[in-house]
């Protein structure tokens, strides 16, 4: 009922809008102090003006809308601006390219997407992650809720949004810390519009292929201005409820190291300890293999608004606000076997890499029972049964963030300007997650084949995993975590316009903001394991059967993947297993009086067996303030154009939290996962402080009328993501993984000079065809290492941020769009290609003992190659577009699962869109994306080395846009 009152009243809300022109001035300080697009050249060609066009005067503004005046509007933001800048604007009010904002984004060159259920979620730009790039809204940070920095492009409806910049030089007046790039998002300003009532309203819906369902959409603007435009308000908002499927195989990691294996195969008998050996040299092997079935509710509410008030002919008011609620709620039913030492029958190839094993089933055991004869004087020969696993687990990623702000520009004179900006910003995400597994162990010896020619690898002789009177409890996990991000930020910028010779202005300015992060976790960790051995059998009335129909049919191997399995309401479980009758219930070894004090403690702590707790070790509490100054003078010259100038920054921070030291680490008889006690919490702050300058200078230079060469240097840093600032510590992992992992307060920022150049040739206002080239050497790389360390008689690998790399980035990026209105006749002047290619080539030194050189890794998020083509049409009221976006494989992390790299394969995705202005006022749309049902495949270090092969489905989106 509640999404059904939002929508309705968001439909409401929207009953008519301007088409906003995408103007500022290029030179000038923008009402937030950042630098936006350049005014655009005048568009020219046939315009489209709905009813009541009409201005108050009766002279009817030109209102020119579509995929060309889009391009036409962007490219004049690239061609006048005084840096590197490309640009993706609204092809009409509430109209953006794609329903996503960061899916436009990736048409630009340089510019790459990582997605999250079929969505993009992040940006990578020339080769560097969503970390390392700076994003705005209005000119403003917003808070996010994600772990760091990273800005989700997924909170935010396209339909917000009138324009996107992404410097990819820098300016004195730009925000730091972006190495990659500064992303500005601008939303729509009254004042930027027409006179008087308009409003843009659009209703459809969302079929998602693998689900099977329609999900609504819903949009809309409404804006009034009154006829001297001195005075505006304009509302936004949007309603989005989709509902999704993501089927994924996967395995949990490759271990490497040398394993404990059963000199024999699965089909020998009489075997003795003597058959105990470990392999001869370190192999990979997989951990698990799991098969997932998610369905995810993405429910998402946007609001947004201005009002502008021009006070006096030189005084101008404009206060904005953008809020966004994004719930997305995640349930996974899985069939996994999870791999432990030893195991029968090894088979490797080359990379030793494992192809094909067993693991001991009930069967083995019987027909070989001197394998579990103890061995004096040797302190593990355990061999244990494999594990068939019926898991379910939810997630949930409750959001919502906001930023309002107020600015105020004065035109002191003719000469001079001056303007002020306060924001607030805040965003919080609640993550609740359980995960609870009901197996069985083996009856007969579970095969793994890799089977290299087939996309998947093989997983048979299961036996019986559709019988519940083999099931027992094993595992069961609750966790709640928590983000909040607040800040606030006031800017103070000037400018100061010459009257003579080649200066042409000096832009001055100051700010001040205060950021803080704060993330709790409260979980269960103390009795995740009260019932691990799978020694308690559970009631066959508290599972249902549960099958994976059409499951990954995309792929070869899948028809031979186990689809029958059981699945169950989680909370059944935890109601079984949290029963005083069930709790003392002998097992893991102990008699009934051991089994009774255990009981006794688990019900004993806060919130019985499986509530929440708080951990305070976990605790992660950065709070950061930053104080800047700027200084830029702009040159010009008959033929060439430029600017130079610094900016000053000193940051200060306090990382603050509690440490806990462990006490001791124990094991489960029957399991190996690691149980751990720890002292009480200590409270601990750790401050850190530095400052930097930045300079930077761009030049541009008129070859021809139509042709422009650019050069700029600079130097910019990246700050360390807030959560890697913490003083927090984990535990966790089993006895042939053991890992720790946290916060690092005493990290640098991450330091970049940086070399760019480009030719432009601008063909017509629409067509242009560009070659730039970048240059970027690094000091103190920020990367997450991993390095040995011994806790309490354990060796772990210990997870973290650290600084110690330098290394550089090189790349070349070409890009170009062609109208052909100009060279076809008729109905084929309605036809149009835009693409664009870049190359990027890195170069890593890292630090001796740094723990990453044995993983041989690059950069996160780098692609070498990535590409992006479109075929357009717009005519006679038809728009359609085709794009085909692609980029080449890339390291995901250095260090992932079994702390070994995870990478991405190449992957290309075909996305069309089409609509049709039935009448002036209305227009029906369809979109389609992931047309060709593109599988992601994530791998460590060789494709071979499967991680996980998923299937998002192809998304359509369909419905009715009205203008007024």
């Amino acid at each position: 009922m509640r999404a059904r009152l939002l929508a309705g009243a968001a439909l409401f809300a929207c009953a008519a809008s301007p088409v906003m022109a995408q103007s500022s001035n290029a030179n000038s300080v923008a009402p937030t102090g950042t630098p936006q697009a350049d005014t655009p050249a005048e568009p020219q060609g046939p315009s489209e003006t709905p009813p009541g066009a009409a201005s108050q005067d009766g002279v009817e503004d030109i209102v020119v809308t579509g995929i060309r005046s889009s391009l036409r509007s962007s490219l004049a933001t690239k061609r006048n601006a005084e840096n590197i800048v490309d640009s993706i604007t609204a092809e009409d009010t509430g109209k953006f390219p794609d329903t996503n904002i960061a899916d436009s984004l990736q048409r630009i060159t340089g510019v790459a997407i990582d997605r999250s259920g079929g969505e993009g979620q992040f940006i990578t730009v020339r080769g560097l992650g969503p970390e390392f790039n700076t994003v705005l809204v209005n000119g403003r940070i917003m808070a996010t809720d994600n772990p760091g920095r990273e800005f989700s492009f997924d909170v935010l409806s396209s339909n917000l949004i009138q324009r996107v910049d992404v410097y990819k030089t820098s300016l004195p007046q730009l925000q730091e810390g972006g190495i990659g790039a500064t992303v500005n998002v601008v939303t729509a300003r009254p004042l930027d519009g027409r006179a008087g009532f308009h409003a843009t309203l659009a209703a459809g819906g969302i079929y998602d292929s693998l689900a099977d369902k329609v999900s609504p959409d819903f949009s809309g603007i409404v804006s009034w201005t009154n006829p001297d435009k001195t005075f505006g308000a304009l509302l936004s908002a949007s309603y989005t409820n989709r509902r999704s499927q993501l089927d994924s195989a996967r395995i949990g990691g490759w271990i490497l190291g040398s394993q404990g294996l059963i000199d024999g195969t699965a089909s020998s008998t009489g075997l003795t300890t003597d058959a105990l050996v470990d392999s001869p040299n370190d192999i990979h092997i997989p951990r698990e293999y799991n098969f997932d079935r998610e369905e995810d509710t993405r429910e998402r509410i946007n609001v947004a608004g201005s009002i502008q008030g021009q006070l006096t002919d030189r005084l101008l008011l404009t206060v904005d606000g953008i809020y966004s609620q994004f719930n997305v709620s995640q349930y996974t039913r899985r069939y996994g076997d999870f791999f432990t030492e030893r195991f029968v029958g090894v088979e490797t190839d080359a990379n030793n890499t494992v192809t094909g094993f067993n693991r001991p089933g009930s069967d083995f055991l019987a027909a070989n029972p001197g394998l579990l004869e103890p061995v004096p004087g040797v302190s593990d020969t355990r061999v244990t049964r494999q594990q068939n696993d019926n898991i379910v687990w939810t997630s949930q990623r409750e959001t919502e963030s906001y930023q309002v702000g107020a600015n105020l520009a004065w035109d002191v004179s003719d000469q001079l300007k001056l303007k002020l900006d306060a924001s607030t910003t805040k965003a919080t995400q609640r993550n609740p997650y359980k995960f609870v597994v009901v197996g069985s162990l083996a009856q007969t010896s579970v095969r793994f084949d890799l089977n290299p020619e087939n996309d998947l690898p093989g997983l048979t002789n299961l036996g019986p995993i559709t019988d519940a009177s083999l099931l027992r409890a094993h595992f069961a996990q609750n966790d709640l975590t928590r983000v909040s991000d607040k800040g606030s930020e006031f800017h103070a910028d000037g400018e100061w316009t010459a009257d003579r010779g080649i200066l042409q202005s000096l832009m001055f300015g100051a700010s001040y903001n205060q950021r803080r992060k704060v993330r709790t976790r409260s979980d269960n960790s103390d009795t995740v394991c009260t019932y691990c051995g799978y020694d308690i059998p559970i009631p066959s009335n508290l599972v249902q059967a549960y099958s994976l129909g059409n499951f990954l049919p995309g792929a070869s191997g899948s028809d031979a993947l186990p689809k029958d399995f059981f699945t169950f309401n989680q909370e059944d479980i935890f109601a079984f297993l949290s029963d005083p009758a069930n709790l003392v219930r002998p097992r893991q070894g102990r008699t009934a009086e051991e089994q009774a004090a255990e009981a006794a403690r688990v019900e004993a702590l806060a919130g019985g067996p499986y509530g929440r707790r708080d951990r305070p070790n976990a605790r992660l509490d950065v709070e950061e303030k930053v104080v800047a100054a700027y200084l830029n003078a702009n040159f010009k010259g008959d033929e060439w154009s430029g600017n130079i100038g610094g900016r000053f920054v000193s940051t200060r921070l306090r990382s603050a939290g509690f440490g806990q030291q462990i006490v001791r680490i124990f094991v489960n008889p029957g399991d190996d996962n690691l149980n751990f006690v720890y002292t009480d919490p200590q409270a601990i702050s750790v401050r850190n402080s530095y400052t930097d300058f930045l300079p930077s200078a761009n030049i541009k230079y008129a070859i021809t009328p139509k042709m422009l060469a650019r050069a700029a240097v600079s130097k910019t840093v990246t700050r360390p993501t807030l959560t890697s600032l913490g003083v927090d510590n984990s535990y966790g992992g089993r006895l042939t993984n053991a890992t720790s992992s946290g916060g690092n307060p005493a990290l640098r920022p991450f330091k970049s000079t940086n070399y760019d150049v480009s030719l432009e040739y601008y063909i017509t206002d629409v067509s242009y065809v560009s070659v730039s080239g970048f240059y970027k050497a690094f000091t103190d790389f920020l990367e997450s290492q991993t390095l040995p360390v011994t806790i309490a008689g354990f060796d772990f690998l210990d997870t973290r941020t650290r600084n110690g790399q330098s290394g550089s980035i090189a790349g070349v990026e070409v890009g170009g769009q062609y109208t052909f209105d100009r060279l076809l006749p008729g109905a084929l002047g309605g036809f149009g290609v835009a693409g664009n290619y870049t190359y990027v080539s890195s170069n890593v030194e890292r630090a001796e003992g740094s723990g990453t050189n044995a993983n041989n890794c690059g950069y996160n998020g780098l692609s070498p190659h990535s590409a992006n083509g479109s075929l357009f049409y717009e005519k006679y009221g038809l728009q359609a577009r085709a794009s085909y976006n692609w980029r080449s494989s890339f390291l995901r992390q250095c260090f992932g699962a079994a702390s070994r790299p995870e990478n991405r394969a190449a992957y290309g995705q075909l996305d069309m869109s089409v609509s049709y202005d039935v009448t002036p006022v209305f227009q029906v749309y369809a979109q389609g994306v992931n047309l060709t049902n593109q599988y992601v495949h994530d791998y460590s270090v060789i494709e071979d080395r499967l991680l996980m092969l998923q299937n998002t489905g192809s998304r359509y989106l369909f419905g009715v846009r009205a203008r007024f």
